[in-house]
């Protein structure tokens, strides 16, 4: 008799785009529709988890309804309090939200698009319903990501999306690689990392808009205020010597970005990595209310984001282009 052992995070399903002399692939996992694995020619634009682990460090996962922390998991609206689930024990804190560890369900599967389905049920610390589809589209400029939330509730539900993804230039040594992000304010924290202020980042370590390199800086900070591009999208970049870059994008949504540094990756590793993660609200923003949304009943709202390359050369290709699931 043959048996088959369930993969951590379920089934993996591949999606591939070969078009323009570029092929790239993307892995997308079962649960917690998370983004295991994203390479253009074989090379990596993230850092990735074994396909028979976990994501130990919430590489690629999706963080909805709140990105980032909600301080003691503790929350209040119209004099209700409601608790949240404490899963950051060592800071005290309700952390990323209620779908990264939940199965998802395809909706459609094409060679270079993925859709999968979550329903977010009605708990104590978040008494409302939420169906949340996600579409993941491979194309030759990189990853598109677009989350569909509608409100099944009889109330007005708070919804917040954020992202996880740890970003990569090809094989450049992250600590090589300059961070561009065009941000006028940073997020003020305490020894939990809950917001406690904010202010500007002019003349300080904070200051990412010169493109510092990544091995200098030492961030788990969230920013804001940040400047748009003609197209109104928010745009971070990450540059190798050789010019070849990354960038993270988000619409007109995505005002804010949480940006975390390490020189211990994978845990209790040497190398390091940076996670640069759109996000359409603040930490803690089921109280202080900072880009929060609120959805009315029936109310569906739509958001993109993505993760484009710009490589000067073409890498010899590494993948072969069979779709799996």
């Amino acid at each position: 008799m043959t048996t088959t052992t369930a993969l951590p995070t379920g089934r993996q399903f591949r999606i591939y785009s070969a078009e323009g002399g570029r092929l790239v692939t993307a892995t997308i996992t079962e649960i917690g529709g998370t983004i295991r694995s994203l390479t253009v020619d074989g090379e990596p634009l993230i850092e990735e988890f074994p396909e028979h682990g976990l994501p130990k460090h919430c590489e690629g996962e999706i963080l909805i309804p709140w990105p980032n922390r909600v301080r003691d998991g503790r929350w209040e609206h119209n004099g209700d309090v409601f608790q949240l689930a404490v899963n950051e024990p060592e800071r005290g804190n309700a952390i990323h939200g209620l779908v990264k560890d939940q199965p998802h369900r395809v909706v459609r599967q094409a060679a270079d698009e993925l859709t999968l389905h979550v329903r977010i049920l009605p708990s104590r610390g978040y008494p409302f319903s939420l169906v949340v589809e996600t579409t993941y589209a491979v194309s030759v400029k990189g990853l598109t990501v677009i989350h569909t939330l509608t409100n099944l509730s009889a109330h007005p539900a708070p919804a917040a999306i954020g992202a996880h993804p740890y970003i990569r230039v090809g094989e450049t040594p992250t600590e090589e690689v300059s961070l561009t992000v065009a941000a006028a304010s940073y997020v003020m924290v305490d020894d939990r990392l809950n917001p406690i202020g904010s202010g500007p980042v002019s003349g300080t370590s904070f200051d990412l808009s010169a493109g510092p390199k990544v091995g200098w800086l030492e961030l788990d900070t969230a920013f804001f205020d940040l400047a748009a591009s003609p197209d109104g999208t928010y745009r971070h970049t990450l540059e190798a010597p050789n010019g070849d870059s990354v960038e993270v994008w988000g619409d007109g949504n995505y005002r804010y970005a949480q940006v975390y540094t390490t020189n211990q990756y994978p845990a209790g590793g040497h190398r390091t990595a940076v996670a640069v993660e759109p996000m359409t609200a603040l930490p803690d923003a089921f109280n202080s209310g900072a880009g929060l949304r609120w959805l009315e009943p029936g109310e569906t709202w739509r958001s993109s984001w993505g993760i484009a390359h710009r490589f000067a050369r073409k890498p010899g290709t590494k993948d072969r282009g069979d779709n799996q699931s």
